[in-house]
């Protein structure tokens, strides 16, 4: 099989997926089955963008804090929705429900981000982590698959600032946007 065919072939499947999967969320919106409508979001990036642009303006706020993050978890943000609500969604949850409680009364916390992408625009990546181990992973990593720049930075926020912390993925995660100060370049 040549790159085209197989480029068709996983367009066909995505559209497959896509046809079966949305009239199951568009019901489950219609039904305020917002249980059901997080599972067929988080669990298919075939519907991912467009099922979370239709059920985001009927959600529920908790939902608005919850189901965007879910996203994130499993995808990424390479989908500009995903990043869009993701965002937003600090405003629909308490702090206590965002972060964890020791870093509540923290006055900053000091986190650190491992890439390519230039200090001023490193300050915009949702994802940070407050492990510089974890960073320094993801800047090895970038130097591994070749990457011609990479940065270690280290920046701080206020906890109030954070959208959400999580270490799901073991990466002691601090999502954040246009937040860090004091950002500083610690390797290159």
């Amino acid at each position: 099989m040549d790159f085209e065919m197989i480029q068709a072939s996983i367009q066909q499947e995505k559209a497959k997926k896509f046809e079966l999967l949305m009239p199951k969320l568009i019901e489950a919106v219609k039904n305020q089955d917002w249980e059901e409508v997080e599972t067929l979001l988080t669990l298919s990036p075939d519907i991912m963008a467009e099922g979370l642009e239709y059920a985001y303006p009927h959600l529920p706020d908790e939902y608005k804090f919850s189901i965007p993050t879910d996203c994130y978890t499993q995808n990424g943000d390479h989908m500009p929705i995903v990043r869009k609500y993701v965002r937003q969604a600090r405003k629909y949850a308490p702090i206590e429900k965002r972060i964890p409680a020791e870093m509540i009364s923290m006055k900053e916390i000091i986190i650190y981000r491992g890439g390519t992408e230039s200090m001023d625009r490193a300050k915009y990546r949702i994802s940070w982590t407050t492990s510089m181990e974890k960073a320094q992973w993801f800047y090895d990593r970038a130097l591994h698959f070749g990457s011609p720049v990479c940065h270690l930075y280290r920046g701080v926020i206020r906890p109030e600032q954070i959208i959400w912390y999580t270490d799901d993925r073991n990466e002691k995660e601090v999502m954040q946007y246009g937040s860090v100060r004091n950002i500083e370049e610690i390797a290159r």
